[in-house]
């Protein structure tokens, strides 16, 4: 165990004792030593994560993943390549002001992908492409090399077929629409039949950009049966997610939060009864907290680039990357934990998780800190401030 350090916790007549001394030779005011608080000091207690009892650490992931992400990411840069994924479950009927109609023929069929313009990254001009996938795919566990769990793709990144769409741009846009190069009512017959298997892909071309999509429906203009005029409907996509290369790699002895799939930390640990000398039942726990020690920056294109939310024990923290970056420590109070524990004398196992918010856990990237498993200089750390029961000897 390191060094504690006394905090100097005096009552006002003990200061005013100690400041007296020090203009005569003796005090005026005897203080006895058995007065409590008077001659019990709040001491600073630390220990590494290894010099705790039962300490374990580790990383939990798939909280959220790119299908449950709300933001799906489409990029064509140098260090990533992302494809959105997505179906289009076609009715056999609409319902109008006169009630369900059967839908006869469709007329025209435009994507439309609705784009958060601030947070994507654009080099102009881009082309959003649109192809008929020619496998189905599980929306959970789809990745760039395979379509579901045990079943890869026949082309890595998708099994891309019949282009149906496509479009350039040359300047922002919210909604961007690219309209069918085929005929349509074929196309949407299909789904119709298939309940929109297998889906489509949808590919951005234009080395550098990575566009943040938040929406992705498609709008068609159709005839009902019995009916001359046409009426316009939109069908969002169902089981939308994304695949990319290369993939996020998996959490080493660090602890991880955020990224895709999402990282979560899980902490136990147990206190002693005595820990550095110090009795801890029966203390009063001024402050306490865990620090968690950042680890170098991940490697692009997976570098935490915007702060994120994260939360234990009901506490909201803020992720950084550029105090991360710089090496400064995540602290993380657990006062009341602490001082349950003590206070209830029951010094048994104490839990606690480390996550990211649901809403910031569409972060693509992500960060590491460091475990128990890491060297002295990066483990986590407890710091308390405690003051002992009355009648504790000073060292």
């Amino acid at each position: 165990m390191r060094e504690r350090r006394a905090a100097g916790a005096l009552t006002a007549s003990a200061i005013a004792v100690t400041l007296l001394a020090g203009c005569t030779e003796e005090a005026i005011v005897g203080v006895d030593p058995n007065v409590p608080g008077s001659t019990t000091p709040t001491v600073e207690i630390r220990a590494l994560a290894s010099e705790l009892l039962d300490w374990q650490d580790t990383t939990y992931l798939g909280y959220e993943l790119p299908a449950t992400s709300p933001i799906k990411t489409l990029a064509d840069r140098p260090d990533l390549t992302s494809r959105l994924l997505g179906r289009y479950f076609v009715p056999d009927a609409v319902q109008t002001g006169d009630g369900a109609a059967e839908i006869d023929e469709f007329i025209e069929g435009q994507f439309f992908v609705t784009i958060d313009t601030v947070q994507s990254t654009y080099r102009f001009p881009y082309k959003l492409e649109v192809f008929s996938l020619t496998q189905s795919y599980d929306s959970l566990e789809a990745t760039w090399s395979q379509a579901a769990e045990g079943e890869p793709w026949t082309t890595p990144g998708g099994s891309l077929g019949e282009l149906l769409g496509a479009a350039e741009f040359a300047e922002r846009t919210e909604t961007a629409i690219v309209d069918f190069l085929v005929p349509v009512d074929p196309v949407m017959q299909g789904w119709r039949a298939t309940g929109g298997e297998p889906g489509v892909a949808v590919v951005t071309t234009g080395l550098g950009s990575e566009l943040l999509v938040t929406n992705l429906q498609l709008r068609t203009t159709l005839t009902r049966v019995g009916q001359t005029d046409t009426i316009i409907r939109f069908i969002p996509a169902i089981a939308p997610t994304f695949i990319y290369d290369p993939p996020q790699p998996s959490p080493g002895l660090g602890l991880r939060l955020a990224g895709l799939p999402s990282g979560r930390a899980y902490i136990q640990f147990a206190l002693p009864r005595v820990l550095d000398g110090v009795p801890l039942s029966g203390s009063s726990i001024n402050h306490a907290e865990i620090i968690f020690r950042p680890l170098a920056p991940a490697d692009q294109p997976f570098e935490l680039e915007r702060p994120v939310v994260a939360s234990v024990l009901e506490v909201v923290l803020s992720l950084i990357p550029e105090n991360l970056a710089d090496g400064q420590p995540l602290r993380v109070s657990v006062t009341q934990l602490i001082s349950r524990a003590v206070f209830i004398d029951s010094l048994t196992n104490l839990r606690m998780v480390l996550r990211p918010s649901p809403s910031d856990a569409q972060a693509f990237g992500y960060w590491d800190f460091g475990s128990v498993e890491s060297p002295p200089a990066l483990q986590p750390e407890l710091i308390m401030l405690v003051t002992p029961p009355a009648g504790f000897p000073v060292p």
